[in-house]
């Protein structure tokens, strides 16, 4: 790789994950609307559920388009059209149908952006740092999720025109990175792979793999269980904080939801000296403490326990899925690895869509504090069990390193 080639490379390694950030903020960024949309547009807790799964469906949508447009140079730049289209509805928006429309688009984007954005990177040659740019990917996600509610908090608590600046913001950022979202591959799959036959990829083969052994089990909750987390948090996090709670500041109600991305990101990052599957395991077990904080939110009704609940699954989110997509990953032959990856997320994304859907349908009949309550219970019984399957995988993992160094020193004849 000559000089210029790996400057290139260095700079789309910073700018991709940069894009993939700022293209995760629109998930967020209503949050701290919702509030306002439902003094303005008249729509209950239970639309707002719906809302979020609405963006989940558009984010599985993005997922499975992702790998027939990957190999397109242009494909982040024409995301990032669809992108500020979605910025538009949310703009003009006076019903809930432009809202639906617009959490639908961004879900599209960000699942073509978290799909793609990865697979760019891993085409560079950067000479060492990869482990670093994978973690700086792995963490763009988080750090969008962070970003966009306390953001969309401050401006609504301190500027004009309320719950629009924000997009209009959005929109002309979005604008100013589009140009540089332009990948370095060009005619799409079959031009790189001119000559080759493709193999097809086996879906049974792909799941068998996954579900094979306890540590990939357990990997599957962590990741399910992180995003049900993360979906109550995003999608019912201001309202519970706001109606139950009884909090009304939009920048605080902002700052808690995103307080549990920045540390999802910040764990997220870090560089941990033990097993994949050690670490898996100290992610749910922060994410049980913490669903459980959750779970009794309806019944202390106080903004610490909230706060807390929030830190302990941000810690939890961070190593889980840090953990979670090591496993998932080493555990597949090179051939079905992205496969592996992108099913796992899916599988996550489902997680996300059971607690946005659920949760709605659950509503109406208990009230948002119970219901809130509930799905995070259940949500720590989920993480229980595959900080079970964690704990017997690791014993193990030991058990057979330990017949492996006895075999090993056994004298032979």
């Amino acid at each position: 790789m000559t000089l210029s080639e790996e400057k290139r490379s260095l700079r789309a390694a910073l700018v991709l994950p940069a894009g993939l950030a700022l293209l995760h903020m629109p998930s967020g960024l209503p949050a701290p609307l919702y509030p306002l949309y439902q003094s303005t547009m008249g729509i209950d807790s239970t639309t707002v559920s719906l809302l979020f799964a609405a963006y989940v469906a558009g984010v599985m949508i993005g997922l499975m388009l992702m790998p027939l447009i990957a190999g397109y140079r242009s494909v982040l730049v024409w995301t990032c059209g669809l992108s500020i289209v979605a910025d538009v509805l949310f703009l003009v928006a006076h019903t809930e149908w432009e809202l639906y429309g617009g959490h639908l688009l961004q879900g599209i984007v960000l699942g073509v952006f978290t799909g793609v954005v990865p697979v760019v990177l891993a085409q560079f040659e950067l000479s060492g740092s990869s482990k670093l740019v994978g973690r700086a990917t792995t963490s763009a996600n988080a750090i969008g999720l962070a970003a966009g509610p306390a953001w969309s908090g401050l401006l609504l608590e301190i500027a004009p025109w309320q719950g629009r600046l924000v997009w209009v913001i959005q929109i002309i950022v979005t604008l100013a990175v589009m140009p540089f979202m332009r990948t370095g591959g060009g005619g799409g799959e079959k031009a790189r792979r001119k000559g080759e036959e493709a193999q097809p990829v086996r879906l049974r083969a792909v799941l068998a793999g996954m579900f094979g052994d306890l540590a990939s089990r357990g990997a599957i909750l962590a990741g399910f269980g992180a995003f049900v987390a993360g979906g109550l948090m995003s999608a019912l996090g201001t309202l519970v904080i706001h109606r139950v709670v009884g909090v009304q500041n939009s920048l605080v109600e902002g700052t808690v939801v995103s307080m549990c991305f920045v540390l999802s990101a910040v764990f997220g990052a870090l560089r941990i000296r033990r097993s994949d599957v050690s670490v898996t395991g100290q992610g749910l077990a922060w994410l049980f403490l913490g669903s459980l904080a959750l779970g009794v939110t309806s019944v202390f009704t106080h903004l610490s326990v909230i706060v807390l609940a929030t830190v302990l699954l941000g810690i939890g989110q961070g190593l889980g899925l840090q953990g979670a997509t090591q496993i998932i990953a080493v555990h597949q032959p090179e051939a079905t690895r992205g496969a592996a990856v992108s099913f796992f997320f899916i599988l996550c994304y489902f997680g996300t869509t059971a607690a946005s859907l659920g949760i709605g349908a659950v509503i109406p009949h208990t009230g948002l504090g119970p219901a809130f309550s509930y799905f995070s219970v259940a949500n720590a019984a989920l993480c229980l069990a595959g900080l079970m399957l964690c704990v017997l995988a690791g014993r193990r993992m030991r058990a057979a390193a330990v017949r492996g160094e006895r075999t090993e020193a056994a004298p032979t004849s």
